[in-house]
């Protein structure tokens, strides 16, 4: 038992315990809504970070297209750790012009001179003494053009004789050569306005201009674009078979791109061989267009693309590019938030590409291609199938199962068949004359001018592609065409 005065004490004790815990419980309740509160002031400082973060970023990529807009000096200024200017320090740069060992390449010398002409003097130009002739000389070639003040159109006038062939019974009259038929204006007037137009893309007006500042012929635009439009009635029949030609290749190539008719929204189609260009202009982009002008293709021909759905149920094999697979891949593994598994797939799927390109660089095995299509085809299942992916992995997944053709994957076309690239790169290099041409002129005026300009588009750049002269293919082609017309 507890004494009378032992628990007096235990009694003061507990009062002051007492005393004491309220205490820390006040200090407890009153620090956690000061942690409560610095958390909420966290979480809103962190918001705000983030959103200037986010803005800072839009200011670099700013900042980076507007240097690529300026002239680069060959120093750079860089700014200390506390922010503040610093002088500018010279960057090592590679020596501009050629390097060191470098082997030189200068313009060679004409084959053929035109002209030699001896230049001296009859008296000293210092002291005005008479001066000799001498064998001793110094040689310089120049390679130049003529005077453009000197320059001016030939006029040709034809007296065609009207004559009488006494065994027919009939007047005959002689035809000029290399004249077109019931027209005034001279094939190498066409030809040249032919080349500006289509190969050099210089606008009408310019082509009108050049002429009366060079040749001092005046031609309205009218009259150029009435030259363009019987060129293009000429060409009629090498633009059919043109047409023929991308038909019948085992490999053809089809891109399309925007384009305007009277200032409406059309579509450019191009179709191309490795030597051959034919272009379309249409007021769809629907896969009826393609359709029309690859039937009668056979199913065993390879169409090589993009990603466009319009050529999907097209009846024959398919080759999808890759460089649009991995520039999208790339676009999404740089995108804000990436996933770490879009990262791996876009390192999987670069890994796939390399191992192809070795595979189709080299000559033709069936059986050894048919194993590297077995392995693709399953690596790709693999990736199609894999489940709960992030969204950025999903965007990955649909467009592999969008290739997906009767258990056939588009992407992996090149290994079955020999000579198929793996990328549209050709259709894209066929369809950049147009988009330059649609940016300085904005498209076509009206139906006849696009179909002109997509019928001469396609011989200029067939023969371009085909590396034969210009000057001497149009002339024979313009006037097969304009005396084909007339017969």
């Amino acid at each position: 038992m507890f004494s009378a005065q032992e628990i007096f004490i235990l009694r003061k004790e507990n009062a002051l315990l007492k005393t004491a815990n309220t205490k820390l419980r006040i200090s407890f309740t009153s620090q956690k809504q000061k942690a409560d509160y610095w958390e909420q002031e966290y979480k809103k400082l962190k918001k705000e970070h983030e959103q200037l973060e986010k803005e800072l970023e839009k200011i670099k990529k700013q900042r980076d297209t507007y240097k690529g807009m300026i002239f680069k000096p060959n120093v750079s200024h860089k700014s200390g750790e506390d922010g503040q200017y610093q002088s500018p320090e010279v960057e090592v740069r590679k020596k501009l012009g050629g390097q060191t060992g470098h082997q030189g390449n200068s313009r060679k010398l004409p084959r053929k001179v035109d002209l030699t002409k001896r230049v001296f003097f009859h008296h000293c130009p210092n002291c005005g003494n008479s001066l000799e002739r001498t064998d001793s000389i110094d040689t310089h070639t120049v390679e130049d053009i003529p005077a453009l003040n000197e320059n001016s159109t030939i006029v040709s006038k034809y007296e065609s004789e009207r004559q009488w062939c006494g065994n027919c019974g009939k007047e005959v009259i002689a035809i000029p050569a290399e004249v077109i038929p019931h027209s005034r204006l001279g094939i190498n007037l066409t030809i040249q306005i032919l080349i500006w137009k289509y190969a050099c893309r210089m606008p009408i007006g310019i082509i009108v201009s050049t002429l009366d500042q060079t040749y001092g012929l005046n031609l309205t635009t009218g009259a150029v674009v009435d030259i363009l439009k019987r060129v293009k009635e000429w060409f009629g029949t090498e633009y059919q078979n043109l047409l023929k030609i991308i038909r019948g290749s085992p490999v053809k190539h089809a891109d399309e791109t925007g384009w305007r008719i009277k200032g409406l929204n059309s579509y450019l189609w191009a179709f191309l061989t490795k030597d051959t260009c034919y272009y379309t202009i249409e007021e769809t982009r629907g896969g009826g267009v393609a359709r029309a002008v690859l039937e009668n293709s056979s199913k065993d021909d390879v169409l090589v693309r993009d990603d466009y759905a319009g050529y999907k149920n097209l009846p024959l094999n398919q080759q999808a590019c890759w460089v649009h697979l991995l520039r999208v891949a790339k676009e999404l593994v740089k995108a804000e938030g990436s996933s770490k598994q879009m990262r791996l797939l876009y390192s999987e799927l670069c890994n796939i590409f390399a191992a192809l390109a070795i595979v189709i660089n080299i000559p033709f095995n069936q059986e050894e291609r048919v194993l590297m299509y077995q392995v693709c085809s399953s690596l790709f299942d693999t990736i199609i199938k894999e489940p709960n992916t992030p969204l950025d992995v999903r965007a990955i997944q649909t467009r592999l199962n969008n290739q997906q053709k009767a258990n056939h994957n588009n992407y992996l076309t090149a290994l079955l068949h020999d000579d198929v690239p793996l990328d549209n790169n050709l259709a894209e290099r066929g369809v950049r004359p147009c988009v330059i041409v649609r940016k300085i002129s904005g498209g076509s005026r009206s139906n006849l001018g696009a179909e002109t300009f997509a019928v001469n588009m396609s011989i200029i750049q067939t023969l371009k592609m085909r590396n034969q002269p210009l000057i001497s293919t149009l002339h024979a082609l313009i006037l097969k065409g304009a005396l084909g017309n007339t017969k």
